[in-house]
């Protein structure tokens, strides 16, 4: 990013107008003008971390802007990408052609060392369908190249160069071998050792990535790839993927990558290799045996007016290059009679219909639809009968199952029957490990006691929030909380992961929840430069990495433990008595450890068609990638970044800060003096005994009197210890409740049995005192003057905790 005087050179040399520098900088000096993916159905949002920049890029379609951003940081001519820029004025024709004032978002502004480039970023078959529904606005050059007319009209105006860049998937391959060499870019630099790389390539003008490493006996793949980026080495970007390294091949000289497939074997498939293919070209099986019997009784010279026929239709696709058996083909599947044959004000009625009643009809069967369409439409049209069942479910089926789906069940259930889309259209998955996660919650299926009387146990259910490699699909972190999502549950699944790592994701993942959408998540992400990645709301195709770690735990975990609610309908029908809330005998500590074993377990076992666990292979992808995942340490101000903004609270010189229910102290709050001041305060999310006080523009840790104690308990119990501490003080406040006003029940009932049998008495005597203090009275002489009086134990009172 360039420093105020840079730009301002930049404004000098590239000569720019006052108007075309004032719209600069007002980009430069404010926020983007709107937020990315509020009105989000089926794209995937994402705050891209730019080296470059130094900040978060907001992308709002994964497969084009997030693209856009990937190759212009990559591309070193850049200097600058801003996102959403400031809206203009811009004059939009509509079908009539009638011009209308309407104001316009670019997507991007670019600041390259040609000169400011507005940016407008589509999809190509977005571009495809805007040229031909918008012709009076979007325009395709001679050269080949597509324009926005509006845009263009008002930014050549103010003297700044507009363009329109369009996204297809043929870039997919170079996206993600970009996003590769960025990261390898970002890590320590490594060379090749030049001697071994000489001899090498004296034996073969190309190698595999897997081959050449073995050769120059490095550990991992960083130098090579770096070697790449600089120049010294060249492979196919468009066709090879750093994350398939035996497939992906390197030679010196870039004129040398065409002759590399001369001295290799044909592959089963390659990108694009497929296409659909006429019935007429390759028939089905009962066209070709008719195709053959045609043949046949042309060979045996029968004669007829169909062998008549079959020979000239030989003869005409002779000339068309066809083959004797193509020609003979049969043409049935252009059979048929294609007009409409159904009246207008019938078929008008048929189809308001299922878009209006049927489709808004939640439980209607198709039957039931159907009869109710009959009776509808003879009082309709009484003139024209309605159509056949058989009709009505053909026009049914005609109809997007996603739409009538919307208006029964809602946005979730739209997504979910709608058609999945083109596998050739959509982006790469995750091929390396860390390179993205996915973070997620789930309401356990289990009781856990958190407080024990000596009776009846009483018992929560936990939440289990987990963040799943999307690359290898091994577990590399959980938490678990008594509470419902939070911020603090996603700043404890966060730190377990640094803590048994020291790594972090470059991407994660995760759904539309408050937590993840709050302004701590995403500064938190932004704090070790990792890219905030938002799935579609409402959509049940997305999120199954996780969904399926919850479904095989609860399948082949929890049924198989006390206390669960594994089968829901088995846990609604028992009696009271044996509810799974009275049978709980996991305490928190075991949950923490079984969980722990399962995925241990789960992370061993053989997943899709990969040859090694995922555990061997994540250890393999970070021996061969180590610069991929995010280096984190677990220090202080990893523990300050995590942890939870809280509010203010007053501070008292002799005992600290009261939060919850229990008092923090530091000697820094000795500055204060008799002062009772009131600080900001953050509470860590898992140390129920440290808190962090903002006093002399420093955070400082406060302590409570356990935390000594704490400090010498295990990893397990001190994760238990703020789960009961904090998380569960609710719950305990509300059995120490219950139980204060038992007492007020057994007092009033000893004082009954008390006044039917025989009455208890209290003597009162003067206190010490008020006793002269030359006295030496003693207690027992006090005795003989002392009042006595009958003790009414219904006058006492329990002080409740709320």
């Amino acid at each position: 990013m360039l420093t105020e005087i840079q730009f301002n050179l930049y404004l000098e040399r590239h000569g720019l107008s006052l108007e075309t520098r004032e719209y600069l900088i007002a980009i430069r000096n404010q926020q983007a003008s709107r937020m990315v993916g509020a009105h989000a159905k089926s794209n995937i949002s994402s705050w891209f971390f730019s080296e470059k920049m130094g900040r978060t890029i907001s992308t709002e379609i994964r497969t084009a802007e997030r693209a856009f951003v990937v190759i212009k940081e990559y591309d070193k001519s850049v200097l600058e990408i801003w996102d959403q820029p400031e809206h203009v004025p811009i004059q939009k024709r509509n079908k009539k052609g009638v011009s209308g004032t309407t104001w316009y978002t670019p997507d991007f502004l670019m600041l390259t060392r040609s000169g400011p480039v507005v940016v407008e970023v589509k999809d190509s078959n977005a571009i495809e369908k805007l040229l031909k529904s918008s012709p009076s606005n979007w325009a395709e050059r001679s050269d080949g190249k597509v324009t926005y007319l509006p845009a263009k009209e008002y930014f050549d105006s103010i003297g700044l160069k507009f363009e329109v860049w369009i996204a297809s998937k043929e870039l997919r391959y170079q996206v993600f071998n970009m996003e590769m060499t960025l990261r390898a870019r970002n890590y320590e630099k490594s060379d090749l050792p030049k001697e071994k790389l000489d001899a090498a390539f004296e034996e073969s003008f190309f190698w595999s990535l897997h081959d050449l490493k073995n050769r120059l006996e490095i550990g991992e793949y960083t130098a090579i790839i770096q070697a790449i980026d600089s120049g010294d080495l060249f492979f196919d970007c468009n066709s090879s993927l750093f994350s398939a390294p035996k497939g992906c091949f390197v030679v010196r000289q870039e004129n040398l990558l065409q002759y590399i497939n001369e001295f290799l074997g044909p592959k089963i498939y390659e990108d694009g290799f497929l296409s659909p293919i006429s019935i007429s070209e390759l028939p089905s099986s009962a066209y070709a045996q008719k195709a053959l019997l045609r043949l046949e009784k042309i060979k045996n010279d029968e004669i007829g007016r169909s062998v008549r026929r079959w020979k000239s239709l030989v003869k005409k696709g002779a000339a068309e290059g066809l083959s004797e058996f193509q020609s003979l083909i049969p043409k049935w599947f252009l059979a048929g009679n294609r007009k409409r044959k159904i009246n207008t004000v019938v078929d008008t009625f048929l189809i308001n219909y299922l878009l209006g009643c049927h489709a808004e009809s939640q439980g209607l069967s198709q039957y039931r639809s159907y009869i109710q369409y009959r009776v509808d439409a003879q009082k309709a049209h009484p003139v024209y009968p309605p159509v056949a069942k058989t009709t009505f479910n053909r026009r049914l089926r005609a109809i997007p199952p996603e739409l009538i789906a919307r208006k029964r069940g809602g946005k979730r259930s739209g997504n979910a029957a709608a058609a999945p889309s083109d596998a050739l259209e959509r982006q790469l998955k995750a091929e390396i490990a860390w390179q993205r996660a996915a973070i997620d919650h789930y309401l356990a299926d289990i009781y856990l006691i958190f407080f024990d009387s000596g009776g009846a146990p009483h018992a929560m259910r936990p939440w289990v929030t987990a963040m799943v490699d999307l690359a290898t699909g091994c577990v590399l972190a959980f938490s678990i909380s008594f509470l419902n999502p939070s911020k603090k549950s996603c700043a404890k699944v966060m730190r377990d992961c640094v803590r048994r790592h020291g790594l972090l994701p470059k991407e994660i993942i995760v759904d539309r929840g408050a937590e993840f959408k709050s302004v701590y998540f995403s500064a938190l992400l932004a704090h070790s430069k990792i890219e905030l990645v938002l799935r579609p709301a409402a959509h049940s195709r997305y999120g199954g990495e996780v969904e399926g770690l919850f479904g095989e735990f609860k399948k082949q975990w929890l049924t198989q433990r006390p206390g669960n609610l594994a089968d829901y309908k088995e846990a609604r029908s028992v009696d009271g008595k044996l509810a799974p809330k009275k049978h709980a005998v996991l305490t928190a500590f075991d949950f923490f450890r079984e969980f722990e074993a399962f995925i241990s377990w789960r992370d061993s076992n053989p997943r899709g068609v990969e040859v090694e666990a995922p555990r061997v292979r994540l250890a393999t992808h970070m021996r061969d990638y180590p610069f991929v995942a995010v280096a984190q340490k677990f220090d202080n101000e990893y523990v300050l970044a995590t942890a939870v903004d809280s509010k203010k609270y007053k501070v008292d010189p002799q005992r600290g800060l009261h939060i919850g229910g229990m008092w923090y102290w530091s000697p820094e709050i000795k500055s204060f003096g008799s002062m009772k001041a009131a600080v900001e305060v953050r509470v860590d999310p898992e140390n129920p005994h440290t808190v962090f006080a903002l006093i002399d523009n420093s955070w400082c840790p406060c302590y409570s009197s356990r935390i000594n104690r704490y400090s010498a308990l295990n990893a397990i119990s001190q994760k238990v210890e703020g789960l009961i501490a904090v998380e569960a003080f609710g719950e305990r406040q509300k059995v120490k409740q219950e139980a204060d006003e038992e007492a007020v029940r057994i007092i009033r009932q000893l004082s009954e049995e008390s006044k039917s049998s025989s009455t208890s008495h209290v003597i009162e005597f003067e206190s010490y005192d008020e006793i002269d203090s030359q006295s030496e009275m003693s207690v027992f002489d006090g005795l003989k003057s002392a009042d006595i009086r009958p003790l009414e134990a219904e006058a006492w009172e329990v002080k409740h905790v709320w």
